[in-house]
This record gives structure tokens, C-alpha cells and sequence, in this order.
């Protein structure tokens, strides 16, 4: 135990650097709106909160070279000593986040190509990819999968955020179809203003004509949709109506 601690505490003191008693962890999956949440935090709280924008543990351990402790343990960690620690995570519908996720390693990953030879393939080459790789897209959920919260408390529909305590950490869910409203959600629970900025977005990069081309003529097979309306995730996330619109809005793209 003596040495977790000292892992654990030599970690803390490679990752912030402000002596505060308030903690900000952004722990969420890849592409769903984290990095403009970290900009806005950083601009709007970074005086007062250290701030951790943070996927994994893979990515922990590259910043700390600190390996065998996880993201979960350094928040209870740093909860135990008396810390005000608030964990957020966002959700994203399911088609949007899979496609932002295949365009952001479409070059290395997808086609171990460069951005400016993939620009130029065809939409149906970038589809039949895309296609055959979709149900491995954008899966899981932090919330359920990573904070081991017994019990998820349900989305709070009419707020627009789920907010839980439990050993003195603060998690926090939102969804990016509620971003417009993430600066008065967010100066609300912090008790401070927090200004929001969208920062990082593909469409922003050398393949976004691409993406944009993309995202206006792709056909969703029908059995995606089939797919995507058993999600768990879409179910627990939106509401009966938010779901019955969005899947009619796939509907029309089948």
C-alpha cells in the first residue's frame, strides 16, 4: 500500500503543478467534445482548479512514466486528502462519434496513407472502409465503464447534466447535444463563470472537405440502425423523444 501511495502521489505531483485544493478531471472517451471543455476550463478556471484532460491509463502512464496505477485510483487518491474533485464525462450519439473517430486516424490508421492522398479518395472508397470497421467505432461509456459507479444515477433531462457524489468525488455526465448550453451548466456547478470555446473539431483539418463530403452523402446500412437503436447508451442518454428523432433522422439517410 505504502508503495501505491507513493506511485500515486509521485504521479499527482507530475501532473499539476497549482497549489489548489480544487481538481478538475475531463476523463472521457476520444471525440466527444473533451478538448474544447479543456480549453474552456483552462482559460475560464485555470488559476483556481488543476485541471487533467485524460482518456485512458496508456495515456497516463506516457505522462507520468508511471505505470500499474489507474486514473480512478489517482482520483480517489487525491479525494482522500480532503480535495474537491469533479470528474466529467460527455456522451455523444453514436453515428456522429464513430464517424469523428474513423476521420481522426483516417490516414494512419484506415488507409497508412497521408492526409493529402486520403483528401482525394472517392466517398464510396472512404464508405466501404467505414462500413466494415462500424461496429468496432466509438464503443463504451466512462460513466458506466470506468468510474465504478455501482449505481448510475439517471440523466436529468430537464437540467441537461447528471451530477452524483460518492467518497467525496463529484462525477459529472453531459452530452455535446446540450454544448450550447455547457457554460451556464457549468458556472452553475463550479460556482464560477465558465466561458466555453470550441477549440478542436476535424472538419478544421487537411481531410475536412473530405469529412464534410462525407457526412452529407453517406448511407447508413438498415441494420446499423437496427444496431444503434438497441444501444444502451442512446437509451439511457436520451430521453423517448430525443431518440425517436434521432433515429428518424437516420431513418431518412438509410
Amino acid at each position: 500500500m505504502e508503495s501505491k501511495n507513493k506511485m500515486l502521489k509521485d504521479a499527482h505531483d507530475k501532473l499539476f503543478r497549482h497549489p489548489t485544493n480544487n481538481y478538475i478531471f475531463i476523463y472521457t472517451p476520444p471525440k466527444v467534445g473533451s478538448t474544447t471543455l479543456m480549453t474552456s476550463f483552462r482559460i475560464s478556471l485555470g488559476k483556481t482548479f488543476n485541471i487533467l484532460h485524460i482518456h485512458d491509463e496508456v495515456m497516463m502512464s506516457v505522462l507520468t512514466n508511471i505505470h500499474n496505477i489507474t486514473i480512478m485510483e489517482l482520483i480517489q487518491f487525491i479525494a482522500n486528502q480532503n480535495k474537491k474533485v469533479f470528474v466529467i464525462d460527455v456522451y455523444r450519439t453514436p453515428i456522429e462519434r464513430k464517424m469523428s473517430e474513423f476521420f481522426e486516424k483516417i490516414g494512419v490508421l484506415h488507409f497508412n496513407n497521408t492526409y493529402e492522398n486520403v483528401a482525394t479518395f472517392s466517398v464510396k472508397k472512404i464508405t466501404d472502409r467505414f462500413n466494415y470497421v462500424f461496429p468496432y467505432l466509438g464503443q463504451g461509456d466512462h460513466y458506466f465503464e470506468k468510474y465504478l459507479i455501482d449505481e448510475p444515477c439517471a440523466f436529468d433531462f430537464d437540467k441537461k447534466y447528471t451530477i452524483q457524489e460518492i467518497n467525496n468525488v463529484h462525477f459529472i455526465k453531459l452530452r455535446l447535444c446540450d454544448s450550447s448550453e455547457w457554460g451556464s451548466i457549468l458556472s452553475k456547478i463550479m460556482y464560477t463563470k465558465v466561458v466555453i470555446i470550441v477549440d478542436y473539431q476535424t472538419i478544421d483539418k487537411k481531410i475536412g472537405d473530405l469529412y464534410n463530403q462525407f457526412k452529407k452523402e453517406y448511407k447508413l446500412p438498415s441494420n446499423f440502425l437496427t444496431l444503434i437503436s438497441n444501444c444502451k447508451y442512446l437509451n439511457f442518454y436520451y430521453s423517448a423523444t430525443e431518440k425517436h428523432n434521432y433515429l428518424k433522422l437516420w431513418e431518412s439517410k438509410i
